[in-house]
């Protein structure tokens, strides 16, 4: 898996919620830091506008929220809190960042993340939040559907 790789993974919370009673999660690999940005402005907002039924009119409106607030917040974690705050009801983003932070940082979803990792993978005597090194980053990358899937975080 290239060290360059971003991730997008959302919880949609309205329609699967509502209609078929279980987690619909969606997790989108992307290239690097740019196409992450980009996915996110176009992709991301225009499924949100779809699930809000919004007008396009609004879309515009909510694409200039959406990018004064990336160059506002450019730290992945805290825009993902204020781009959450903007889309309760229809999503939740559950990870908005770089794979390298997946595989080595200390926050709530990496950790959880490792910890499933870890026990899916690992030899049994490995720290749930030991990092993962970069050879490993592509069985890091194929657990996560399963992540999604089973674990609560």
């Amino acid at each position: 898996m290239d060290n360059q790789a971003w991730a997008l993974c959302f919880l949609d919370e309205g329609v699967a919620m509502s209609v078929i009673s279980r987690k619909e999660t969606r997790c989108q690999w992307l290239e690097d830091e740019e196409h992450a940005f980009e996915h996110l402005l176009n992709d991301y907002l225009n499924y949100v506008a779809e699930l809000g039924e919004l007008e396009p009119e609004q879309v515009l409106v909510a694409k200039e929220r959406f990018e004064l607030l990336i160059e506002q917040y450019p730290e992945p974690e805290v825009l993902t809190e204020y781009l959450n705050d903007l889309t309760v009801g229809l999503t939740r983003l559950l990870w908005f960042g770089p794979l390298s932070a997946l595989a080595e940082d200390y926050g709530d979803f990496p950790l959880a993340l490792r910890a499933f990792y870890w026990q899916e993978y690992g030899e049994g005597d490995e720290d749930p939040v030991e990092p993962v090194v970069e050879d490993d980053w592509i069985y890091l990358v194929e657990c996560m559907d399963d992540f999604l899937l089973e674990d609560d975080y």
